[in-house]
């Protein structure tokens, strides 16, 4: 995660908020897959993705009961990646879109006045397609994926999730029943993942929620957000704090406190396993500090404590590279007696150059994987932590 922080700061402000994260609890199994996230009436309100029934699922805050199931009896779910609302309507996104090979994008709409009284409602399908979308063919990874949305003024905002380009393109879209056109309105490059939004119309504050390609959660905010100037040029970035979580939906249910969860993930090599799960988040603003008081005379200073011993680190657990004479060429080698989950590169920008991906050694070649001359940094991914080393290539 400290890289991926390092690559934000390039673009954000000086943060003035302190957070603090904590795990309410897991999600029920029904809904392991959630993916939109919901405030509406005091309750959560949630959804599986793709595959699944056209259901909504109200969750007590606390408890993290299921107290009601809501079934959308007009509508599929293709794959629903996420939930926002205004006064009067809650909007479903069906424009999960891995490969970008669909025609069918469509957000259902549902009358909130409905929804507070029946357990089974109709939608009304505001259907789009991209402006800028050409190609159709299935590329395996696309950058056409959506996970995020939110109501802004007349329009939907939707935003791309670019499993290639790891940034997001923002999409308006009017709010009203039929086919449209999304209209490109702003685009960021090299942000993550990302996989759901939340707006703060009182304040005009945007946050994008998401997750770097090692499962390193993100949260970003952008301030004076508006239709015009969705993204506003730079943002802030908070350090979640979590690793190996793939996070999916957010809501916003105070001023300062917003709740997200992370969806159930499993894989084989290496063996990595995260809950689904439900978290917090609360800011604390910075307070200008008081007035100094007048200062009292000093009292007769105490004896100074005995410094306590200091942390002693293992000297064991290192990442060595170095010039291998005999073949030419970089290499490295994890040295730890740890699970390692996987492994980066980041140039001194911070910018990602290389990963493992699916392929996890504790040694191997990477005069292969990026350019030189330069300095990088080497990073190596625990089960304890993250090891991390720089290095230069000449």
């Amino acid at each position: 995660m400290k890289y991926f922080t390092v690559l934000l700061v390039l673009f954000t402000s000086v943060l003035t908020a302190q957070q603090t994260i904590s795990e309410v609890g897991g999600l029920n199994a029904e809904i392991n897959e959630s993916s939109g996230l919901l405030f509406f009436n005091d309750r959560l309100i949630t959804h599986n993705d793709s595959g699944n029934e056209p259901i909504l699922y109200e969750m007590d805050t606390t408890s993290l009961a299921i107290t009601r199931r809501i079934t959308i009896t007009n509508a599929q779910n293709t794959d629903w990646e996420a939930l926002t609302q205004d006064a009067n309507y809650i909007y479903i996104g069906d424009f999960g879109n891995n490969v970008g090979t669909r025609t069918d994008l469509v957000i259902y709409r549902i009358a909130k006045s409905d929804y507070l009284v029946y357990d089974q409602v109709q939608a009304e399908r505001i259907e789009f397609t991209y402006e800028d979308q050409t190609d159709f063919t299935n590329n395996g990874s696309s950058d056409w994926d959506a996970e995020a949305f939110i109501a802004l003024d007349d329009a939907l905002v939707v935003f791309t999730k670019q499993w290639q380009s790891l940034g997001s393109v923002a999409y308006s879209i009017p709010k009203t029943i039929g086919s449209h056109v999304a209209t490109n309105i702003g685009s960021l490059n090299e942000v993550g993942l990302v996989t759901d939004a939340v707006y703060d119309s009182a304040r005009t504050e945007l946050y994008l929620l998401g997750y770097s390609t090692i499962l390193m959660p993100f949260l970003i905010k952008f301030e004076n957000s508006i239709g015009t100037n969705i993204f506003n040029g730079s943002f802030s970035s908070y350090d979640l704090g979590l690793s190996f979580v793939q996070t999916e939906g957010i809501a916003q249910i105070s001023a300062n406190q917003f709740l997200f969860t992370s969806e159930f993930f499993s894989r084989q090599t290496p063996s990595i396993t995260s809950a689904a799960r439900l978290f917090k988040i609360t800011f604390v603003d910075s307070e200008v500090p008081d007035e100094p008081e007048t200062p009292e005379e000093p009292e007769t200073p105490e004896e100074p404590e005995t410094p306590e011993e200091p942390i002693e680190i293992d000297e064991d657990e290192t990442i060595l590279i170095y010039k291998d004479l005999n073949m030419g060429s970089f290499v490295y080698e994890i040295q730890t007696s740890n699970t390692v989950f996987g492994s980066a590169i980041f140039d001194a920008g911070g910018r990602l150059v290389w990963n493992s991906g699916n392929e996890v050694d504790t040694s191997g070649s990477i005069s292969n994987t990026i350019n030189g001359p330069g300095i990088f940094y080497f990073a190596a991914y625990l089960n304890t932590g993250t090891l991390s080393v720089p290095f230069a290539i000449y």
